[in-house]
């Protein structure tokens, strides 16, 4: 039997982001050779688009600071490899700005536009950021820095759809890019349009009821009182994780194995921290349902009780780029066969700087060094697996 070799030709010049999955959508035919693989073209290459949802309520200010005197170690490998990526930062209290929720009056409406900064004095002008955009680090700085006058009933999700969804904001999330939410906070999300803002109990826990008792029982704190789990029995839950896992999947056309977005959460993510945080602020909920999103959608989560936020910011750009700059195969590859090549250079097979084959997408994903460029040239060599048989 001959044994034909598929080759994939992918070129990040003038790529055609369209279709599932990252929007890596390639054309292809047969010939005497082979299987022959090339993408179609376009204006854009390597899109993503960011939003970054962070808490404004007044235990915030040194956790905003950690994250954006950190910025540089999200931002500096996109800038490095030519990325072509848009920022722009909500808060957790823009909830209220969503014509559906209980609470909404008219002079909310602005709260749905993105941050660009804080006050008259502390504004940029500038609601979504780009590569060109001058002095990029201090506007993202005065734009995420978003003060600590907002909601203490924090709801990072539905302020999430709120902004997204709003029609103040200039067009955003482009249909090829990859989308990438970060959440910052130090309260868990507790998004639901039929309760009312600060709708506490006698014992102040009704604004913080998961209606899970597990759940209420590890977000028990002195703040929400000592019959939390007994008087939060009786309350609405929040949304589900899930009808926000859908809304993304709907808000990219994406899902499964070929989701072009993820969510990564830097939060309170256990009982020490939680403790810990509490000293200082006297109000503190372990993440549990960012957690649950995060881990649904492959993003990654971070302490807000580490010292610096440097390692959590640099996992969670590495996690983005592993997740936008992965190649779905049409064929069914030998996996022992691969031969990758970018600009002609063999690449290794290693999860920290080379290349791994995700079968569940039937995709190569890159790693760490070995993530190409803006502008090279990538080649996928592998014999199809029906030969075989």
């Amino acid at each position: 039997m001959n044994l034909k070799t598929t080759v994939l030709g992918i070129f990040f010049v003038g790529v055609a982001v369209t279709g599932s999955g990252c929007g890596n959508h390639v054309q292809f035919g047969l010939s005497n050779t082979g299987q022959s693989f090339k993408q179609g073209t376009s204006n854009f290459t390597n899109q993503l688009d960011v939003l970054w949802v962070v808490d404004n309520s007044n235990s915030m200010a040194p956790l905003q600071s950690n994250m954006v005197n950190n910025f540089n170690s999200f931002l500096g490998s996109f800038q490095a490899k030519g990325w072509d990526f848009r920022m722009a930062v909500t808060t957790t209290d823009a909830y209220k700005a969503d014509p559906g929720f209980t609470g909404y009056t008219s002079s909310n409406a602005n709260m749905a536009m993105f941050s660009d900064g804080t006050s008259q004095t502390s504004f940029t002008g500038t609601f979504i950021i780009i590569p060109s955009t001058p002095n990029l680090n201090n506007v993202f700085i005065t734009n995420a820095t978003t003060g600590i006058n907002g909601s203490g009933d924090e709801r990072a999700f539905s302020s999430m759809r709120t902004a997204m969804n709003s029609s103040l904001n200039p067009s955003f999330l482009r249909s090829n890019s990859f989308f990438a939410v970060i959440i910052l906070s130090d309260e868990d999300d507790f998004s639901l349009n039929s309760r009312s803002e600060g709708s506490w109990g006698s014992n102040s826990a009704l604004d913080h009821c998961y209606v899970d008792s597990t759940m209420d029982g590890i977000a028990t704190t002195p703040y929400s009182g000592p019959n939390h789990t007994t008087t939060c029995a009786n309350q609405t839950p929040p949304d589900t994780v899930g009808s926000y896992v859908q809304y993304l999947d709907q808000l990219t056309a994406t899902t499964g194995a070929f989701r072009r977005y993820n969510v990564s959460t830097i939060t309170i993510l256990d009982s020490a921290c939680q403790k810990q945080h509490e000293v200082d602020t006297n109000v503190a909920i372990v993440g549990q349902r960012y957690i649950q999103l995060s881990q649904e959608v492959n993003g990654v989560t971070g302490s807000i009780c580490d010292p610096t936020y440097a390692n959590s910011l640099s996992a969670i750009a590495t996690q983005i780029a592993v997740l936008s700059t992965q190649f779905f195969l049409t064929g069914e590859p030998n996996p022992t066969t691969f031969q990758i090549l970018v600009n002609g250079t063999a690449i290794p097979g290693d999860p920290n700087n080379g290349w791994t084959y995700n079968s569940a997408a039937n995709s190569i994903q890159f790693h760490g060094s070995a993530i190409p460029p803006q502008g090279a040239n990538i080649q996928v060599n592998y014999t199809p697996l029906e030969v075989n048989h």
